[in-house]
Order: structure tokens, then C-alpha cells, then sequence
């Protein structure tokens, strides 16, 4: 009889049948730390699974699991050094992730194990892993601004895409499934293709298309580094989006029309009412305030 072959399962839906496994209490620690050292890509499912089992059940719930099953799934979901296993007061390595996050509006600045400097746009989540021959980064969500001194080998992780990085400054935002990286000083390398400074490259499940960058471009890209938002031969649709980024209370446009109108300037990326007030005297716009939107109308 010719063997059946399996197709691997997806690492969410691996991820969520360990949570299961853990909830029941039939969780083999040793299997489990096998496969979520197996690919990076594990250990970032299974966090987001544990995130969501423990949202959804509450603390309560969580709270009715054995002490010693329940600091094993929290110390292998935080990335800690050790975690226990609560036999004979065995312990084991643990997949060393670490983790940090910018929540909306804010920033998060902070120096990596190698000293490198990641810096956190709104909204974004940044985790990283370091080993004697690989560092290992990801963006989860947002966008990171990355200083990257010299070490071992460096790779940046997106959804489902990695590249290569040398010592250098660069600027990864994700967007949707498509990881847009931009060289500031160094190299990237995305399988073949090598990208210089002032280059960024769209890394998507489908050909990653190459883009060279004026200045203009490249200051309105990082200029969320100095809490500024700068937009360049946009239109107010675009711009709308963009500045919806960094605010909790959002800017709708409630006339579709108005979503073509080009725009253009400097603003501060936490504050809208420059923005807002441009748009109505420079634009002719109606701006109104809700209690949860700034809605614009002719």
C-alpha cells in the first residue's frame, strides 16, 4: 500500500491544538518544545494562540489550572529563559523570544541584547531572538525602525516572508501580508535580490517588486521617527488612512468624493487638529467632531 501523504499543518492551527492539549491537561512537554523550537514561526503562533485562549477563557478559568501546567504555558508564551516542568523540579531552555509593543498613538524605543536600537511605531509589536550564530527578528503588526550593529547573522521576519540584513539602519512596515522594508544604510538580501540604501522592497507572496526612493519619499517614510507625519503628492483618502494610524478617535470621510482631493505637508503625527484645520481652510472640507470620530463632509 503506498503511504498516505500528509500535508503539514498550518503553525496557527498546530498552535491552537497545544492550547487544547494544555486546557485538558494531555499536553507532552517535550513534544510540544520540540516542534515550537522547529521553525520560528511556532513559537510566534503559539503566543498569539495562548494570547487569544487566555482573552477569551479569562484569567478565572486560567486561574483553576494546575500551578505547574499554568507556569509552563505562561513561561513558554513570554519567552522566558527557564520554564518548569513540574517534575522532580525538572527545568528546561525555553524558546528565548522576547517581546515589545507601541500601543496607539505611542512609540517604544529600545536597545536588543546586541545593542542594536529597534524603535516602535503606533500600534506595532516587535519580537526578537538571539544566538550564538542568528538573530532572529519579526514584526508582528506595525512598523519598526531598526539600528542594527554588527553580530551574528540577521534575519527579519513579515507574515510569510524573510530577508537578510547587514549592519545598517532600515525601516520594515506590515502591511496587510506584504512586508515593506526600506534601506537606509546597509543591504537586505530577499533570496536573489539584494537591496541597497535608499531602496525598498515590497516582500509579498508574489514577486517582490524593487522601488528607488527620492529623499522626499524617504523623509516622508521615516518622519514618524521625530513624531511627524509628512505627506507628498497624496490624496486626502491616503492621507486620512495614514494619520488614522497613530489616533484612537478616527478620521472618517464621510463623503467619498473628498477621498481624491491631493494634499500635501508636515504635522504631528499625535495631534490631527493642524491637520484637520488645513482641511477645512485650505480644502474647503467640513470638519465635525463626534464623540468617537472626526467626520469630514462637503
Amino acid at each position: 500500500m503506498t503511504p498516505i501523504e500528509r500535508t503539514p499543518m498550518a503553525p496557527e492551527a498546530a498552535a491552537a491544538q497545544w492550547v487544547a492539549r494544555f486546557a485538558l491537561g494531555a499536553l507532552d512537554e517535550a513534544e510540544f518544545e520540540a516542534w515550537r523550537s522547529a521553525d520560528p514561526a511556532h513559537a510566534i503562533a503559539f503566543n498569539r494562540a495562548l494570547a487569544a485562549y487566555e482573552a477569551f477563557e479569562g484569567q478565572g478559568d486560567l486561574a483553576s489550572v494546575p500551578s505547574s501546567r499554568r507556569g509552563f504555558m505562561r513561561a513558554a508564551g513570554g519567552g522566558a529563559l527557564a520554564m518548569a516542568l513540574g517534575v522532580g523540579g525538572l527545568a528546561t531552555r525555553a524558546y528565548a523570544w522576547s517581546s515589545a509593543s507601541a500601543p496607539i498613538g505611542g512609540h517604544c524605543k529600545l536597545r536588543l541584547p546586541d545593542g542594536s536600537i529597534a524603535a516602535l511605531n503606533t500600534d506595532s509589536c516587535f519580537a526578537w531572538r538571539f544566538s550564538g550564530d542568528e538573530r532572529t527578528l519579526w514584526v508582528e503588526r506595525g512598523e519598526v525602525a531598526i539600528d542594527l550593529c554588527p553580530g551574528a547573522r540577521a534575519i527579519l521576519h513579515g507574515r510569510d516572508q524573510q530577508v537578510s540584513l547587514s549592519p545598517g539602519r532600515f525601516d520594515a512596515r506590515l502591511r496587510g501580508d506584504t512586508l515593506d522594508l526600506l534601506v537606509l544604510r546597509g543591504q537586505a538580501q530577499a533570496g536573489r535580490q539584494a537591496i541597497g540604501a535608499f531602496q525598498s522592497l515590497l516582500l509579498s507572496p508574489e514577486q517582490p517588486p524593487l522601488r528607488h526612493l527620492s529623499a522626499a519619499q524617504v523623509e516622508a517614510v521615516i518622519a514618524w521617527q521625530q513624531g511627524e507625519i509628512l505627506f507628498d503628492e497624496a490624496t486626502l483618502g491616503l492621507a486620512v488612512e495614514e494619520y488614522n494610524r497613530f489616533l484612537t478617535r478616527k478620521i472618517i470621510i464621510v463623503d467619498p468624493e473628498l477621498a481624491t482631493i491631493p494634499v500635501g505637508g508636515r504635522f504631528t503625527s499625535n495631534d490631527p487638529a493642524a491637520f484637520l484645520d488645513a482641511v477645512s481652510v485650505g480644502l474647503g472640507v467640513h470638519v465635525s467632531v463626534s464623540e468617537k470620530a472626526y467626520l469630514l463632509t462637503r
